[in-house]
């Protein structure tokens, strides 16, 4: 019989392996290896594809936050189980993976990694009264009027982001820009923020690119760059993408331009797959995180044997956490699943700044005021959530980045 501590460090191994089986994922748990009655949450992840880097530090910050909420009683007595799929980082593969968690009776699904998927699943998901949050994702473009189809997020709007890397650049001195991002309606709606503030406060766009986000090569777009020539880039693409991109333009120019870098560039992945220095000094903006403390790392750390969580992986946890909060405040006297109009209302309920604030550290604590009758919401890791009623995070803040040597190193 292997030990705890043993089968952790095995499953440990096997979700690090860059060719894990696709929808082969090991239960590493004990929220995936809860009761068949339990309350079911969907997770997608890329598991496989060109972004498998970061997914198994997500998923165990998922697990981490699904382990607190069952060690304070789980939904009115209801354990709650995490199910994660692949997305492959496809579209398409990410449809069938969704509606597998559907299938299996997910309440909500959380994930995935990329704006493109995400606005691909919201109409399905919605259509089968499934909630659906994005812990990393936020919405293209604020709503006006009626909203669309219902889509809870974590992080700040594009547009927000887009007018904080603006602000950046205007602070770099920086006259004239290209803009180069891969197509989506994300990455558009950042990059028309970022060309909008920059052109107001009297910077010149010279040329704005739309790459195709699987290309094997952009060479033609680097020549466009150069030809134009510019003080600076603003780069909005996936890591795969961005890398490809910066690795072509450092061996076609004789001079590096200052780089301006979307928050989905936020990670080692691209880092680590540009020629050395190629992006040294570049600046990005990116959802902040409060807590900044060591404690969720030192409590991560002895979750899963002195891993350490990548900044994503704080909004995961207070996802799932306030995923936890909404279905107990939600949930039957016994634990029923409460309907889809129940669970939203459950949800922004749960995120609002009203009554007790309850931290990431004392979920088990605010699951049991809540059975009490408090009044209850959760203010975690990335700080007081507060959602509109249309998804989109009313007190989203940003945080300034930058690169050196060959380290992504926060400003703030």
């Amino acid at each position: 019989m292997l030990t705890e501590r043993t089968r952790r460090f095995v499953c440990l191994r096997l979700l690090a392996s860059a060719v894990m089986a696709a929808g082969a994922l090991p239960a590493c748990s004990g929220a995936e290896e809860a009761p068949d009655d339990s309350i079911k949450v969907g997770l997608l992840l890329p598991f496989t594809g060109n972004a498998s880097a970061t997914a198994a530090n997500l998923e165990r910050a998922a697990i981490y936050a699904v382990d607190r909420i069952n060690a304070g009683g789980g939904v009115k007595g209801r354990q709650v189980k995490l199910i994660a799929r692949d997305t492959h980082s496809e579209v398409g593969r990410s449809r069938a993976a969704a509606a597998e968690l559907v299938a299996d009776g997910a309440v909500v699904v959380l994930g995935p990694e990329s704006p493109e998927i995400a606005e691909e699943l919201g109409p399905y998901l919605d259509a089968h009264d499934t909630l659906f949050l994005s812990p990393l994702i936020g919405a293209s473009e604020e709503p006006r009027g009626e909203c669309p189809t219902p889509w809870y997020r974590l992080a700040p709007s594009a547009k927000a982001l887009g007018e904080a890397l603006a602000r950046e650049i205007g602070d770099a001195d920086v006259d004239t820009v290209g803009i180069a991002y891969a197509e989506s309606d994300y990455n558009e709606a950042l990059s028309d923020a970022v060309a909008s503030r920059f052109q107001s406060s009297g910077g010149t766009v010279a040329l704005t690119l739309v790459l195709d986000p699987t290309a094997q090569s952009y060479t033609n777009d680097v020549q466009q760059v150069l030809q134009v020539g510019v003080d600076a880039i603003v780069l909005a693409t996936s890591p795969r993408a961005g890398a490809l991109f910066v690795n072509e333009f450092d061996a076609l120019s004789a001079k590096a331009p200052r780089w301006f870098l979307s928050p989905l560039l936020k990670t080692d992945l691209l880092v680590q797959n540009v020629a050395p220095a190629a992006l040294e000094g570049a600046a990005g903006i990116a959802p902040r995180i409060r807590d900044t403390s060591d404690d969720f790392p030192r409590a991560f750390g002895a979750r899963w044997l002195g891993d350490q969580p990548l900044e994503g992986a704080y909004f995961y946890y207070d996802a799932v956490a306030l995923v936890g909060f909404a279905l107990e405040k939600a949930a039957g006297e016994h634990g029923e699943v409460p309907d889809y109009a129940a669970l939203e209302a459950a949800l922004i309920d749960a995120a609002s700044t009203q009554g007790e604030a309850t931290g990431w550290n004392e979920v088990e604590a605010g699951l049991r005021r809540i059975r009490e009758g408090a009044d209850v919401n959760y203010s975690g890791l990335t700080g007081p959530i507060l959602l509109d009623p249309c998804g989109s995070r009313i007190l989203g803040r940003t945080s300034k980045f930058h690169i050196a040597g060959g380290r992504i190193i926060d400003d703030e």
